[in-house]
């Protein structure tokens, strides 16, 4: 039989371990305090398009130019965006798509990337497909490292398809994180106009943590708009055959 002060021993013991474990899940998980957001809007990410240019074979894409932006704060962020385009053989109806390449990374191992949402809004002339693909009806996948969740995210006046949403699942102190969705666009010449100005907003907001002390941090959250136009001309000059 165990005696009292064995018990007490035993006890001790208990509660060092369940302190070292509260002190390891505080440190990781910190109790945050609102901080500050910081918005910027970058200068237009401006394609010119000549329609005569452009294919109608299936598969025939033609590259329409590249924009990339890179920014260090408490987060360095690289993106890039290379889209190209199709049209149909009527030429009064264009099809762009591109892969938009958003790269994050803390500075320190002293921030932690909470939640990251992209946006792809339609402002004129033009229509968003679904920003990345379903998979048997459920948008959802994981981060190779396991750090993140990515899901499809609902915003106010647009379709569930034009937002993905990625969750940090656990606090991912330093760890980086990288989304590449793909942006299929239709375009459709609806008068006889001689240009066609299809416009989109891109919007990136990063929400993160920096630790001020072993056991707190402050959220803080970036906010980056950029607005991209489509500028199609040249239907007068467009031929009906099928060019590579």
């Amino acid at each position: 039989m165990p005696t009292r002060r064995d018990k007490a021993f035993l006890y001790g013991i208990l509660i060092a371990v369940l302190l070292a474990y509260s002190a390891s899940w505080l440190h990781e998980r910190t109790v945050s305090f609102p901080g500050q957001t910081n918005e910027s809007t970058l200068g237009p990410w401006t394609f010119d398009v000549n329609a005569s240019d452009l294919s109608c074979i299936m598969g025939h894409w033609k590259l329409l130019g590249v924009y990339s932006f890179k920014n260090q704060s408490d987060v360095f962020i690289r993106m890039s965006y290379s889209p190209e385009g199709m049209r149909n053989v009527g030429c009064n109806y264009f099809m762009i798509t591109g892969r938009f390449r958003l790269y994050l990374r803390p500075v320190n191992d002293s921030v932690a990337i909470r939640e990251v949402l992209f946006v792809v809004e339609n402002l004129s002339e033009v229509s968003v497909d679904p920003i990345f693909p379903n998979q048997e009806g459920v948008m959802y996948f994981k981060t190779p490292d396991g750090n993140f969740e990515v899901t499809e995210a609902r915003v106010p006046g647009l379709e569930v398809w034009q937002a993905i949403r990625a969750k940090a699942l656990r606090p991912a102190w330093g760890e980086p994180l990288e989304l590449t969705p793909i942006i299929p666009l239709d375009i459709d010449r609806k008068n006889d106009g001689a240009t066609i100005e299809a416009k989109v907003r891109f919007r990136i907001e990063v929400e993160y943590l920096v630790r001020t002390d072993p056991f707190r941090s402050k959220k803080r959250k970036l906010r980056i708009e950029i607005p991209a136009v489509y500028r199609l001309y040249g239907f007068e000059d467009c031929p009906y055959e099928c060019e590579p």
